[in-house]
């Protein structure tokens, strides 16, 4: 019997080039991809081709990111691996508890957290490196200090995320909304984890959601503004609150308005529990704004009941968030 043991994070030691195992296992699993169901034959050749692979995967070099359950490790430019974190992988009973994906979430666009294939506790899914996540990587908050956590938010994380594209945050936004359509039982509805930020990254300008999304959630339209706020403005980790951005503050406001124009665009409920309105609250603060959030959440509404057209009440909104955050209104 052989265990792989996860490797622990090491920024030092350069990425192997892609051995031939990895390389033979993308090139089966490109050849199944999107087949909604497999052979009995296709099956016993992903499982063969991971275990050959599994000894080139989980080490150092080919990790990507760690969040609050799992650790993501590079297979090829394509695809990943996800596996809990601190996990011992028995190479013999690998193919045991083989689930072949069923593209539950295929219609959300800037999804990537469902598995191709699972095996265990080891999922295989679609990588989309190089990314960068929001708020500091859980790796670097785990061995930095206050004053390095800071000076990444400050240095890295705002001017990066500040520069997204409206359109960006406007298209996450809408699969959210998508998401908050979708049932899985009598009083189950999907949501993504938003006390971890670096569940949402950035990948060549486009904002993709990554994590698992859980589906044991008994509240409807629980994807709200309040919850991408808590991303992106409030929390620095899942261990930790964003610092003040001082004299960076208007990026802070850039992101904040990006947010809620999003928001506004796909319609979303805005806030829909008193965790929401404290996340809208801490977020004010953040951004060093006077207003009231149920007052700012009321204005929002009423650009929502005002205008059907999404561009047109997301236009509205610009102007009055504009005067609110004295930044520039967007070329819409």
């Amino acid at each position: 019997m052989q265990n792989l043991t996860i490797h622990s994070y090491n920024s030092n030691i350069k990425p192997p080039a892609f051995k031939g195992r990895s390389r033979e296992l993308e090139r089966v699993l490109d050849r199944v991809i999107d087949k909604p169901q497999i052979s009995a034959g296709e099956k016993e050749l992903i499982i063969d081709k991971i275990k050959q692979a599994l000894q080139d995967i989980f080490i150092p070099g080919r990790f990507i990111e760690e969040g609050s359950h799992n650790a993501v490790y590079k297979i090829t430019k394509k695809y990943a691996a996800r596996i809990p974190v601190r996990e011992t992988i028995n190479k013999d009973n690998i193919g045991d508890n083989f689930i072949w994906g069923k593209g539950v979430f295929k219609n959300l666009r800037n999804y990537y957290g469902e598995a191709i294939v699972q095996l265990g506790k080891l999922q295989i899914l679609k990588n989309i490196s190089p990314q960068m996540p929001a708020g500091v990587p859980e790796h670097l908050a785990q061995k930095y200090n206050e004053r390095k956590r800071t000076q990444y938010y400050l240095k890295h994380y705002l001017p990066k995320f500040a520069h997204i594209s409206q359109y960006s945050y406007n298209m996450l936004a809408s699969d959210l909304a998508k998401l908050n359509e979708m049932k899985f039982g009598i009083r189950n509805y999907g949501v993504f984890d938003s006390v971890n930020p670096n569940n949402i990254v950035s990948h060549e300008g486009h904002l993709m959601l990554v994590d698992e999304i859980y589906t044991l959630c008994d509240r409807s339209y629980s994807n709200t503004t309040a919850k991408l706020l808590n991303v992106f403005i409030n929390k620095a980790t899942k261990d930790y609150e964003a610092p003040d951005a001082g004299k960076k503050i208007k990026l802070v406001r850039k992101i904040f308005k990006k947010t809620l124009l999003a928001g506004v665009y796909a319609d979303l409920v805005h806030a829909n529990s008193k965790d929401d309105y404290r996340c809208w609250e801490l977020a004010l603060r953040k951004c060093h704004l006077d207003i009231q959030a149920s007052d700012l959440i009321n204005r929002l509404e009423d650009f929502s009941r005002k205008e059907r057209n999404p561009v047109l009440r997301m236009k509205m909104a610009d102007e009055f968030l504009s005067g609110l955050t004295g930044l520039n209104r967007l070329n819409i």
